[in-house]
């Protein structure tokens, strides 16, 4: 993250060699940090804070540990709320089983999570020797919100870096969910799909 807030050479110092002109607008985030992997709740808040600040607009990814239910959305990034975290939904428009859930409870907080919903089975994607795939998980959906952003910032360009609109905007216009909900969820805790994503 701190090189996408402000890239620096290659053997360039992180701290004093950065260039916060060259950073990243929109990032993309596929990955997250588990207490085994020597991670709290907390750790990546002031990087996060920091990209937010900056007015760069995060899209991370879930997580794909939905099949144990509720409150799965429980690794850093995506458990923040200065973040805009992405679960999946299948080709019918239901969520898909693997998609993390919240509420995130970590943290204490009991946010919702994940903000939006996006396909994120069966999505083709390029494979090594110039092949292709389908692929099923979070990260495939996560993407698909950071290239509607960029489409929006590319669109209006008042909206650049203005995280908060951005997301706003996102959430009012997202088409609500109307498919399968899991045991555990609620209908005060049902994210949003994006709108007009479809397969």
């Amino acid at each position: 993250m701190q090189f996408m807030l402000a890239p620096y050479p290659q053997d360039g110092n992180a701290f004093s060699d950065g260039i916060p002109a060259k950073g990243a607008m929109i990032v993309n985030n596929s990955w997250g940090c588990p207490e085994v992997e020597g991670c709290d709740a907390k750790i990546f808040q002031p990087a996060v804070d920091a990209m937010e600040s900056a007015g760069i607009f995060m899209s991370v990814a879930a997580g794909n540990t939905g099949d144990f239910g509720c409150s799965t959305v429980s690794d850093p990034p995506a458990i923040y709320n200065d973040v805009f975290t992405v679960g999946s939904i299948d080709p019918s428009g239901n969520l898909s089983s693997f998609s993390s859930l919240g509420p995130v409870n970590v943290d204490g907080s009991n946010r919702v999570k994940p903000d939006l919903l996006a396909p994120g089975e069966g999505i083709v994607s390029v494979f090594p020797n110039k092949a292709y795939t389908q692929g099923d998980g979070t990260s495939f959906a996560a993407p698909q919100v950071s290239g509607v952003v960029a489409l929006m910032w590319s669109a209006n360009e008042k909206l650049i870096g203005n995280v908060e609109l951005t997301k706003q905007i996102l959430e009012e216009t997202a088409t609500p969910y109307l498919g399968k909900l899991p045991d555990c969820v609620s209908a005060s805790n049902v994210p949003m799909m994006l709108q007009d994503l479809e397969y």
